[in-house]
């Protein structure tokens, strides 16, 4: 057996090695699709209480989007619905007149949007199990005209994602998992002009259980060739990351305490960190706190006030803060909630950012466990 786990590490290392360099690589593409960042906020509203770590503490038909080795714990079939709320956001630019004075010169909009994802995990014994995922987010309703003179109600940018995953137990404290999603990305150009793309991201995981109650893992995320955009200008390109995390649960009588921490690479735009912990108190109630800090750069829409037209332009986006959660649970279903801090755009040289409103995001969810209830670690 000691064999056996000394040869699971050595395949967790040469993940670790072969997917960091493959991040290298990608680095240069720092221009991604809208579809990028929405993967990436396919987590579960215990997760995002956590401050967003979830490469240890996913399991079940909350690995789906995040770490598909989580999925082979799942003891039973469980169903769950989350639903993320991003606020209307509005922030306004302002950079010195010829006084040396600071103005406002143009404002950043992001309508109030969503995401919701549908998750169910298919236990299947010794072979493992199998999980069905459909996410989708909406951005910024608008209506348009067709050429009948109809009105027809719309979004100005979606994103749809379907996929399938499957993870596995190897050798009782290893666990190995992969999920495979479909995309179909609608986003407007500068102009206001809709374009389709579409393609496929693929998350690979791999875990290992050291003693009872910690866990480290690593899973490589959005391994994908791009979204098909006709439009040469969209960003069609999606960020290949490697997470690595650990997780470690503590029970003292009728508390379970489980805390995780995750890094991401490569570090080109700042470090990338969730760190969290939740305490349940006889796996009936249970609070969560935790911390991120996370940068990316974004291609967006911007609405100029001095001439009162749109533009599209590239900036460095960032979300750090605490983060909260609550968790209930009922007999067999289960209802979580979870606030963590929005993102913001980062002010460029001689510009200043006020954030007037629009800085929390809140995270509900509802599941339901069929069978047995679920192992953590």
């Amino acid at each position: 057996m000691k064999y056996v786990r000394n040869c699971a590490l050595n395949v967790l290392l040469c993940f670790i090695i072969y997917f960091s360099v493959l991040t290298s690589i990608a680095a240069a593409a720092n221009t991604t699709a809208a579809a990028d960042g929405f993967l990436k906020q396919l987590l579960s509203a215990e997760q995002h209480g956590m401050g967003g770590s979830f490469v240890g503490t996913s399991h079940g038909a909350n690995a789906l989007g995040s770490n598909p080795a989580g999925i082979s714990t799942a003891g039973g079939n469980r169903f769950v619905i989350h639903a993320t709320r991003f606020p209307r956001m509005l922030a306004l630019l302002s950079k010195p007149n010829q006084n040396a004075n600071y103005e406002d010169y143009s404002r950043y909009e992001q309508r109030a949007y969503g995401i919701e994802t549908l998750n169910y995990a298919f236990p299947m014994g010794r072979f493992g199990a199998i999980g069905l995922g459909l996410a989708f987010e909406q951005v910024g309703p608008f209506r348009r005209v067709d050429h009948s003179g109809k009105a027809l109600n719309s979004f100005q940018g979606n994103n749809l994602a379907i996929g399938f995953s499957y993870g596995l137990k190897l050798f009782g404290s290893t666990r190995v998992g992969f999920d495979t999603k479909w995309l179909r990305s609608k986003v407007s150009d500068a102009d206001g002009t809709e374009h389709l793309g579409h393609g496929y991201a693929h998350n690979i995981g791999i875990s290992q259980r050291i003693g009872n109650s910690t866990l480290v893992g690593l899973v490589a995320r959005n391994l994908s060739n791009g979204l098909s955009f006709s439009e040469p200008s969209i960003p069609d390109a999606m960020a290949r990351t490697v997470v690595a995390g650990i997780a470690h649960q503590h029970q003292i009588s009728d508390v379970t305490l489980l805390i995780g921490l995750d890094v991401h690479s490569p570090f080109r735009d700042g470090i990338r960190a969730n760190v969290g912990g939740e305490v349940w108190y006889r796996h009936r109630i249970g609070i969560r706190i935790g911390y991120l800090r996370h940068a990316e750069k974004r291609y967006t829409r911007v609405f100029l006030l001095e001439d009162s037209t749109f533009a599209a332009e590239e900036r460095l986006w960032k979300a750090e803060g605490f983060c909260f959660g609550l968790g209930v649970r009922l007999g067999k279903i289960t209802l979580n909630a979870a606030y963590t801090p929005q993102f913001r755009p980062i002010a460029t040289e001689n510009e200043r950012i006020h954030i007037v409103q629009g800085e929390t995001v809140y995270t509900f969810s509802i599941g339901r466990t069929f069978n047995k209830p679920m192992l953590l670690l």
